[in-house]
Order: structure tokens, then sequence, then C-alpha cells
């Protein structure tokens, strides 16, 4: 008797959670629940490139976003973040470093770049790579060639397209999971080492300067919610372009931002760069650590639900960027100053503002929306509701995990004014 054939259906790949779904899952870990509570505290700006907020007049900086903006209908922040990434690890590769208060900190930049399909994001790193060239780190998929690769170029630049396929594998792929370990120490610069048939590989001082660029939906498919909420991912910065709606492409037939006579000043202001001494250590002076201290307060008070953590490691990359603001500004001395760590603190801030962004398209802000009905019930109510009482009275709480979380980020009611004293007076 003939055996009947099955046809089996390819699998489909499991879709994403939204935050909703982990929520009322009881998905979220505790660290998940302090990042959440942070990132619902912080206040957006207004989604208008910040530009001018972080670009020193008349600086490499400055000069190269105003050529993308003459040439090209390209994401600001895909130069502004290039030439800063670029500056970064060409900082790393000279050895320098910053003394903040007894602690070193390296110019090792880490940070993820979302744009629209087709904004230029890789032909604005290659003009960009044109005018500052770099020691480059090679496109790896396993963890034993990352560290084969990074024992040769160790402090070396990472510019990686696509870069949420490379978390997609890291988070996924058994082959890759070891990467994301080695990524965690050599976010920490600890010393690496890795057995092979070879021998062992150790790799001492490790760093890396990463810009990974891809397009928004495409992350937003790839990682999943609770990645963007774990330690590893908030390691980076969150930088997200957009289109601006007074350069559209009929504008832009040709891109003229590789003419040679367009590239000319940025050459000139390369060269003026190349040529300030880098010291192999930098120090941050009392006003710039009094600087640091002060924004760090005021976005900190303006914050306060923000867990300690989460909003301590956003600002302390404000460093790192200082010493590559030192460098933009043409300072030879090794003193990172005030004025460096006030055009720092500016970047910093943006990425904590863009990271909220991001989670916008994992429901953040339909999940804001539910606080905000939450906290009118409990005003109505006159007390804290219960569980049930959420459930039964605001949409979009369906069951106790996500009420009990609400419950974690609502406003404690304003306490009853009791007048009996006066009336008895």
């Amino acid at each position: 008797m003939t055996k009947k054939r099955t046809t089996r259906k390819p699998a489909r790949e499991p879709e994403q959670l939204t935050l909703f779904d982990l929520i009322e899952s009881g998905g979220l870990t505790v660290e998940h629940r302090d990042t959440l509570r942070g990132l619902l505290a912080v206040q957006m700006p207004p989604c208008t490139w910040r530009g001018q907020a972080i670009v020193p007049p008349g600086s490499l900086l400055d000069l190269a976003v105003d050529l993308f903006e003459r040439t090209t209908d390209f994401p600001l922040e895909l130069p502004a973040f290039a030439v800063l990434h670029s500056l970064a690890a060409y900082l790393l590769d000279h050895g320098a470093s910053l003394r903040v208060a007894g602690s070193r900190v390296r110019p090792d930049l880490w940070s993820v770049l979302l744009a629209p399909s087709g904004g230029g994001k890789t032909m604005t790193t290659s003009v960009i790579q044109s005018v500052l060239p770099l020691r480059l780190f090679p496109e790896v998929c396993s963890a034993a060639r990352f560290i084969d690769e990074l024992s040769r170029n160790n402090h070396a630049a990472w510019f990686q397209d696509e870069w949420a396929q490379v978390l997609k594998r890291i988070e996924g792929q058994t082959y890759a999971e070891e990467l994301r370990d080695y990524l965690l120490r050599l976010h920490d610069n600890k010393p690496l080492a890795r057995r092979t048939a070879k021998g062992t590989i150790e790799v001492e001082d490790p760093a890396l300067v990463i810009l990974g660029t891809t397009v928004h939906e495409t992350f937003l498919d790839s990682v999943p919610a609770e990645a963007m909420l774990d330690g590893f991912m908030q390691r980076f910065g969150i930088v997200i372009g957009e289109a601006d709606p007074s350069r559209t492409p009929d504008l832009f037939p040709i891109y003229r931002v590789e003419d040679p006579a367009n590239l000319a000043p940025l050459h000139r202001s390369w060269a003026a760069l190349a040529a300030v001494p880098i010291h192999a250590e930098y120090t941050a002076t009392p006003e710039a650590e009094e600087a640091f201290i002060d924004a760090f307060r005021l976005l900190f008070r303006q914050n306060r639900a923000v867990p300690p953590s989460f909003f301590r490691r956003a600002m302390w990359r404000a460093f790192k960027y200082a010493l590559v603001y030192h460098l933009l500004l043409g300072k030879a001395d090794p003193l990172v100053d005030s004025e460096d760590v006030g055009w720092a603190v500016r970047v910093a801030s943006l990425h904590l503002a863009d990271a909220c962004r991001l989670l916008d398209g994992y429901r953040l802000t339909e999940l804001e929306s539910v606080v905000v009905k939450a906290e009118a019930l409990q005003a109505r109510l006159g007390h804290r509701p219960s569980k049930r009482e959420l459930i039964s009275g605001v949409r979009g709480i369906r069951n106790a995990a996500m009420a009990s979380f609400i419950l974690e980020v609502m406003t404690a009611p304003a306490p009853a004014n009791d007048d009996t004293t006066s009336r008895a007076a």
C-alpha cells in the first residue's frame, strides 16, 4: 500500500512580542521592569533634528552636516554621528583615555543609528571614511571569528550596516550566542581569551568603537522588546534619523556630496585636527566635573522616576563624548574642560530621548496612555485602585500581570484633605 505523502509547511518565525504582550505574560524580569519604568518617565522632545544642539559652529562636524544638508536628502544624524564615532575611533586607536575621579574612560562609543530604507547609510559612512581614514573591524558572524579578528584589530572601528541582523543572530543563533558574552566583556574592557585547535587567543585591554546602522522598521522586526530593556542593549546609545520634509528627493536628482570641491573643506578641517597632538591620558578638570554634576542633577530632577542605574549609564556616556569634543574643538592640551562636557551632555541626553522614541515602536506610547487612564480612575475612586478595579475600569488592562505593572508606575494618589480640625475650630 502506497504511503501517503505529507507536505510540511515551512516553519514560521515567531512574531515579535510587544510591551503589552510581555507584561501580560509576566515575561518582564526585574531589570526589564526598572528599565521600562525609567523610559516611561523620560520626557521626549519634539521629533525635530537636534543638529544645532550638538554641532559646534565651524567645526569638522559642522562642515560635514552642512555638506550633507546641501547635497543630499539623507537624515543629518547619519553624517553627524559618523563623524563623532570616527573621531572616537581615531582617539581610541591612538591610545587616548580620560581620567575622571580616578576612573579610566576610553572613547569606545557604542551606538545604533536607525534611518529609513534608502536613507543613505552606506554612502554616508563611505564619504566620511574617505575624509577620516580608520582601521576598520571586519564583519563577523560567530564568536570564534570575532575574537580572532579582535586579536588583530583591537581598538578599531566597527561600522556595521544591517546591525539589526547582527543583534538577531546574537539573540537567537547558538553559533553566535557566545558573541553576546564577549561583547559584554568588551564593553567593560575585560581581557578576553578563547582556546582553539592552534592554541589560546588572548586579547588584553579590548575595546572597539561600534556604530551599527539599520532600517528602523527592520530593527523593530528583528530585536524583541525584552532585548531592548535588558542591560546589553542599554550599553548602546540609540539615535533615530528621520527624513527632513523640507529636503525632498526631487531637490537632489544627483548627489554631489562626493564632489572634490565639496569635500575639500572637510579635508582641510581634518588635516588641522590630525595635527593636534594626542595624549595617552587626559584629565577632566574640576570645572568639567562640576559641569557634569550640574547637568546630571538637573536632568535627574526632571526625570526622578528614572531608575538611577539606567540614568547613570546613559549619562556616563557623556565623558566618552567629552574626549571626542576636546579633539573636535582643536584643543591640544590634556585637560578636558567644562565646554567639552557641555557639548557631550547634550548628546547623551539625545540618546536617552531617542531610546524612548524607539520603544514607541513596541507600543510605549500606548502603554503611557493606559497609565494615564489608570491614574484618572484612581482620582475618581479617591484611593489607590486594586488590580480587580483596574482590570474592570481601564481598557487595555486585561489581566493581573498588567494591572500589577501599572500599579508600579502610577503616581501615588494625593493625600485627602482632612479638614476635621478646621471645622471643629
